[in-house]
C-alpha cells in the first residue's frame, strides 16, 4: 500500500512538472513572439514613415521669362458712331417716306417728303418778281447812260434786283425744304411718322444712326486713367464671340461727378455694319511691357492660405511655393509674374508636393 502511495505521489510530482515547464515555455515564447510583433510593427511604422517622408516623382518643366504687355481691362459696350433725328425744316403733310426701317441710306437720300401747297407757287411768283427788277435795273442803267437817271436811282434798281433774287432762293430753299434727308450715310434705324402725318418744324419723321465706325465706350478709374493715351491701339471681345481692334480717340478730361471715372472711346472699323450698337464689350488697353512667364493653367495651384501660386524646384531639389499674380491669359495659357527670370516649375503632381519636400522630378523637354 505504502509503495503504492508513493508511486502515485511520483507519477503526480512528474505531471506537475510537465505543466510547470510547458507553462514557461508558453510564456517565453508568447513573449518572444509578442516582441517579434512589436519589433514588426515598429519596422512597418518606420517603412510608413520613410514612405511618407520620402522623395515623390513629379513632372516640370523649364520656364523662362518673356516680355508681356500689360493691358488696363475695362468692361464697356458698344455705340453707334451717330445717332440723330431727322427733323422737318417746314410744316407740311408727310406725302411719302421712300426707305423702310432698317435700310441703308446715303448722305443727301430723301427719306420723307413733306406736301408742296402753295410753295412752288410761291417760288414762281419770286422769279417772276426777279425778273421785273431785273428788266428795272437794265433800263436803269440805260437811262443813266443818257442822263435821264441819277446814279442813286440806278442803285436803287440794283438793290431792288438783288433783293429779288435773295427772295427766289428763299422760296426755293422753303420748297426744298419739304424733302427730309438723311445726314449722313447709315442706317434708317427708326420711322416716327406715316404718311399723312402733319410735320411741324422741328418734329422727327425718323432717326438715322452711322455705325462706321462703331464706337466701344468705358468708363477707366482714376487710378488707370493716367494709363490710357490717344492715338493708342487697342482690342476688345464682343459678347458675341468677335474679336475687334481699334484706336484710342478720345478721352475724357473731366470725371463723371457721380463716379469718379472717366468716359474714353475706341473706334472701331465697321464696313459692313456687322458689329451690332450695344453689345457688351471687355476692353484691353496696353499700357506697359513686363517680364512674366506663360504657363499652362493646371500648373497653378492653391496653399494652405488660399493664395494663387505655383510649386518649383529650388536649390537642392526641394520644392517650394510661390505666390503668383496672373497677368491674362493667351490661347490656352496663363501669364503670370512674381518668379525668378528661369525658373523650375513642377507641372504634374504638385498637388502632393509641399514646400520644403525633397523631389525627385523628369524634366520636360522645354519646346513641349
Amino acid at each position: 500500500m505504502a509503495s503504492h502511495w508513493a508511486a502515485q505521489k511520483s507519477v503526480n510530482s512528474t505531471a506537475e512538472a510537465l505543466i510547470t515547464l510547458t507553462a514557461l515555455l508558453f510564456w517565453m515564447f508568447t513573449g518572444i513572439f509578442s516582441n517579434e510583433d512589436k519589433n514588426a510593427s515598429s519596422i512597418i511604422n518606420i517603412d510608413n514613415d520613410d514612405i511618407e517622408n520620402s522623395s515623390a516623382l513629379v513632372s516640370a518643366k523649364t520656364f523662362n521669362a518673356k516680355p508681356k504687355i500689360s493691358f488696363v481691362v475695362l468692361r464697356g459696350r458698344t455705340e453707334a458712331d451717330r445717332n440723330v433725328f431727322i427733323a422737318a425744316e417746314t410744316t407740311g403733310i408727310i406725302e411719302n417716306i421712300y426707305f423702310e426701317k432698317g435700310e441703308k441710306v446715303k448722305k443727301g437720300d430723301i427719306i420723307c417728303k413733306q406736301s408742296v401747297d402753295a410753295r412752288k407757287a410761291k417760288v414762281d411768283e419770286a422769279n417772276a418778281l426777279m425778273r421785273q427788277r431785273e428788266l428795272e435795273w437794265q433800263a436803269s442803267k440805260t437811262l443813266v447812260e443818257k442822263g435821264y437817271r441819277s446814279q442813286t436811282q440806278l442803285a436803287a434798281s440794283e438793290a431792288a434786283y438783288d433783293a429779288s433774287k435773295a427772295l427766289v432762293k428763299q422760296m426755293e430753299q422753303e420748297l426744298d425744304n419739304i424733302n427730309i434727308r438723311a445726314p449722313f450715310d447709315g442706317i434708317f434705324n427708326e420711322k416716327l411718322a406715316e404718311i399723312g402725318d402733319f410735320l411741324s418744324i422741328g418734329k422727327p419723321c425718323g432717326k438715322v444712326v452711322d455705325y462706321n465706325p462703331i464706337k466701344i465706350t468705358a468708363q477707366v478709374s482714376e487710378k488707370e486713367i493716367l494709363n490710357v493715351k490717344m492715338g493708342i491701339n487697342g482690342r476688345a471681345n464682343l459678347s458675341t464671340g468677335e474679336k475687334v481692334e481699334g484706336l484710342v480717340t478720345y478721352v475724357s478730361n473731366t470725371a463723371d461727378p457721380a463716379t469718379r471715372t472717366f468716359r474714353i472711346e475706341m473706334e472701331v472699323e465697321n464696313n459692313n455694319s456687322n458689329y451690332k450698337d450695344g453689345l457688351t464689350a471687355e476692353i484691353y488697353i496696353p499700357v506697359k511691357e513686363i517680364n512674366g512667364h506663360l504657363i499652362p493653367p493646371s500648373s497653378l495651384t492653391l496653399n494652405e492660405e488660399g493664395q494663387v501660386g505655383v510649386r518649383h524646384i529650388v536649390n537642392n531639389n526641394i520644392a517650394k511655393f510661390s505666390k503668383v499674380e496672373i497677368l491674362g491669359d493667351e490661347d490656352e495659357y496663363v501669364w503670370i509674374s512674381g518668379l525668378p527670370e528661369r525658373v523650375i516649375i513642377i507641372t504634374v503632381g504638385h498637388e502632393f508636393v509641399s514646400s520644403g519636400d525633397f523631389v525627385n522630378y523628369k524634366l520636360q523637354d522645354e519646346s513641349s
